[in-house]
């Protein structure tokens, strides 16, 4: 018998099935439209080139960006170091290589933890209703009125200093805008004619809230998590920058802008200009990358 060719036959068959899926096609589709989108596709381009910078960081520094060379200090841009050197002589550029690996994991993982502990709490919240909605939302009032960075900082004096103090200031700043959306993306959908459908006909709780609600709430939260990304980059290079962040001699972005108020001369323009540039190109990516979802995910706007 030919095995084979009942193989074949049957992992097409499963083949079809995915593709079939409501979820599957919606998620094709959107790709296919963001491809197609000139913003969507250069935030991509920046984006990946950036992570292409952060996985070889190794191979593309030139040199170690802690190796203090006090005969090197305070260089300008040259052929040898192409973004100058700082008072300890470390090369900016590999200092720049390096830090946008270490702003790309905080980002991610800082936001990814905000993005699932607000969007869980949101769809508890919408679903249930009643006291627990009243609850959870009072409690994400209380958070939305510090502003971000104050609360940002004072989270991390507490937590301390370093890695872990900037990934809970900036996840738990951004839980409650996490939250809100899901929240509203659950009332609305909850009252839709085929949820009540589903009811009538007895489906379970269980079935309602994973088949019918959880996916509604999903799209509008994954345009704010991309445009968070970018939020979570500016608020992590904040909190180097005052000094309650990153700690020297570990390189990071906002870090390496605020050295030369501290150690050099404000002359040395080098040591702000390229991580500056660096912070500001990767946030306009992000938000040309929500930006774009957001035009994509929205049947109204692409009318």
């Amino acid at each position: 018998m030919d095995f084979s060719g009942n193989n074949n036959y049957r992992s097409k068959k499963m083949l079809q099935r995915i593709k079939s899926l409501p979820w599957v096609r919606s998620l094709s589709r959107t790709g296919a439209l963001f491809l197609r989108s000139k913003t969507g596709l250069v935030s991509i381009i920046v984006l990946l080139s950036y992570v292409v910078i952060a996985v070889f960081a190794g191979y593309i520094a030139p040199y170690s960006p802690t190796a203090i060379d006090l005969a090197q200090r305070q260089l300008p841009p040259s052929f040898k170091h192409l973004f100058g050197t700082d008072y300890f002589g470390h090369d900016v550029f590999s200092q720049i290589v390096f830090a946008v690996r270490l702003d790309l994991e905080l980002a991610f993982l800082a936001v990814t933890i905000g993005y699932t502990i607000g969007v869980l709490a949101g769809i508890f919240a919408g679903y249930t209703g009643k006291f627990t909605d009243n609850a959870v939302m009072r409690v994400m009032d209380v958070f939305l009125a510090f502003p971000v960075l104050i609360f940002a900082v004072a989270i991390a004096i507490v937590v301390g200093e370093g890695f872990w103090a900037i990934v809970i200031a900036v996840s738990v700043t951004s839980i409650p805008g996490f939250s809100r959306i899901a929240r509203s993306a659950i009332l609305v959908t909850k009252n839709e004619l085929y949820v009540t459908a589903a009811i009538s006909q007895g489906a379970s709780k269980a079935h309602i809230l994973f088949r019918h609600v959880l996916p509604a709430a999903i799209s509008p939260t994954i345009v704010f998590y991309a445009l968070g990304l970018g939020s979570a980059i500016l608020l992590s290079s904040g909190l180097s920058f005052l000094g309650v962040g990153i700690q020297p001699p570990t390189p990071e972005l906002g870090a390496m802008i605020y050295q030369p108020f501290f150690y050099s001369e404000l002359t040395d323009w080098w040591l702000v200009v390229f991580p500056g540039i660096f912070i500001v190109v990767i946030v306009i990516a992000f938000n040309m990358m929500g930006d774009t979802l957001r035009e994509v995910t929205d049947v109204t706007l692409r009318r």
